[in-house]
């Protein structure tokens, strides 16, 4: 035997009995399942879908278990429509959402004839805040009460920012005196630039937290064009009025002179403040996971521009009331809820 053989050789096999034995335990730990997000955002080219796919790209690279799927969609009234519809599913439904779809739904109007069912809404993170114009370059139209026998375009049907318009076009008593018709926020922009359309819907991001603007394409193209495009001023006391009469749940603000592109003087509008949803029975951990995440990598959601480029850690759960579970956690541990 050769010297000192016998006792590596035990130490040899030791080795390899300590090794099995960690893969034996290493194998009995339970990975867990890949669980698939389906989330559904707003129409392509404003912003949201587009951010949502960038919150996809998070969730492959940085988690070991939760994926998601952002699709474009109609708007929030579908949205809310699909979810109420989609109770299977609301375990892996994630969907953005706004105050003015729910408030439609307690009112049982169209498409919510039936109401909310069982659905009951939870927040993950603030989606975004719109802020809503009317936009045109006739040189007759300065007020919301000259859009009489003006052709006008609004967004898609299926979305709140076109209720929200019509209601408080409504309240201005110019409703049925305009020529209105539903467009994609992009055909808007193309039809006041080759004035197919008299004025059209068009809105720039807000951050809440910060009380801060941000661009959209569809704005932006019509500055870089020339032409002498203004905003639609609506007064406040017919803001009001959509909002207090005619139950408009949306916010009025005042925006002071130089703070937005193209504008020329102190004006008011309205916000929606748009929130990622989910039902009261999401999984807390998928919820934690999401929140967390995003948390972490908002640099990657910054990265896309327009609407998200305005992102900041403080807006995420900024002014939402009934944030889910897991991800109250997820902000509690980044120091940004108490």
């Amino acid at each position: 035997m050769i010297p000192g053989f016998t006792a590596r050789l035990t130490q040899l096999l030791a080795l390899i009995a300590l090794a099995g034995l960690s893969m034996q335990v290493h194998a009995q730990v339970p990975q867990r399942p890949q669980v698939l997000l389906t989330h559904l955002t707003a129409p392509a080219g404003i912003g949201e879908f587009e951010w949502g796919l960038s919150i996809d790209r998070i969730l492959a690279k940085q988690s070991a278990w939760l994926r998601q799927r952002s699709q474009p969609t109609q708007g929030y009234i579908y949205n809310l429509r699909t979810a109420i519809d989609a109770s299977a599913t609301w375990n892996t439904l994630v969907f953005n959402m706004d105050p003015v779809s729910p408030w439609l739904a307690s009112k049982k109007q169209p498409p919510f004839e039936n109401g909310m069912g069982d659905l009951e809404l939870r927040g993950l993170m603030n989606a975004t805040w719109p802020v809503w114009f009317l936009l045109t370059k006739a040189p007759d139209v300065k007020t919301v009460k000259d859009l009489a026998g003006r052709r006008v375009a609004l967004g898609p049907k299926a979305g709140t920012a076109s209720l929200m318009m019509e209601e408080t076009l409504k309240a201005a008593g110019v409703y049925d005196k305009v020529v209105l018709q539903h467009l994609s926020f992009a055909d808007i922009t193309n039809g006041l630039l080759d004035d197919t359309i008299d004025v059209g819907l068009a809105n720039l991001w807000m951050n809440g937290a910060a009380n801060k603007i941000g661009p959209t394409q569809g704005i932006v193209t019509l500055q870089a064009s020339g032409k002498p495009f203004r905003y639609v001023l609506i007064d406040r006391a017919t803001l009001e009025k959509t909002r207090n009469e005619r139950g408009v749940p949306y916010k009025i603000v005042n925006i002071p002179n130089g703070t937005l592109p193209l504008q020329t003087q102190e004006m008011s509008s309205f916000v929606n403040p748009d929130y990622v949803a989910v039902h009261r029975n999401f999984p807390e951990e998928s919820a934690y996971e999401y929140v967390r995440l995003v948390i972490r990598h908002l640099d990657e959601v910054n990265q896309v521009g327009g609407i998200a480029s305005i992102f900041t850690r403080e807006f995420l759960p900024f002014g939402i009331d009934n944030l889910h579970p897991g991800a109250i956690r997820a902000y509690r541990e980044a120091g940004l809820l108490k």
